[in-house]
């Protein structure tokens, strides 16, 4: 049995390499996992007081999981055509990086699957790359999808 972990953040590179997991044969009973980060939304100023402010990052919290939870189920639907990959999800608060380093070793992956966005340059050394960091330190193979635009 062979155990497939996507890391999944809903955007076209991601979708790219939910695509290519569906598209391809593999053995019968492998497990697919969508591992999704929510990160923390920066702290706001508090306008007048703690009791605003714990309230409304509550709300904008409850609202990036559901945005979240709405892009897994349409992931969901497009591998749901396989009746041969047993298919689940998992969501996790934190540093997007350490979240799916934790889910890969935790779960036991065999191969991680995850899209580039293609940053490059500043943009790169100031966010560093996820798909970099799952390379360098996953204990399975990593295969990055590039989105064709």
């Amino acid at each position: 049995m062979m155990k497939i972990l996507i890391a999944f953040d809903g955007s076209p590179s991601a979708q790219a390499a939910v695509d290519e997991v569906a598209g391809r044969p593999w053995p019968k009973g492998t497990e697919v996992r969508l591992a999704t980060v929510l990160e923390r939304p920066l702290p706001l100023p508090p306008p007048n007081g703690i009791e605003v402010y714990a309230p409304l990052l509550e709300k904008m919290r409850v609202s990036l999981r559901e945005e979240a939870y709405q892009r897994i189920q349409r992931a969901m639907k497009t591998l749901a055509t396989r009746k041969d990959l047993t298919i689940s999800y998992e969501m996790r608060d934190g540093s997007v990086k350490e979240a799916l380093l934790d889910a890969v070793r935790e779960w036991d992956a065999d191969l991680v699957m995850v899209g580039s966005r293609g940053v490059s340059g500043l943009a790169r050394l100031l966010l560093g790359s996820v798909s970099q960091a799952l390379a360098s330190h996953v204990p399975c193979s990593v295969e990055i999808v590039k989105h064709r635009s």
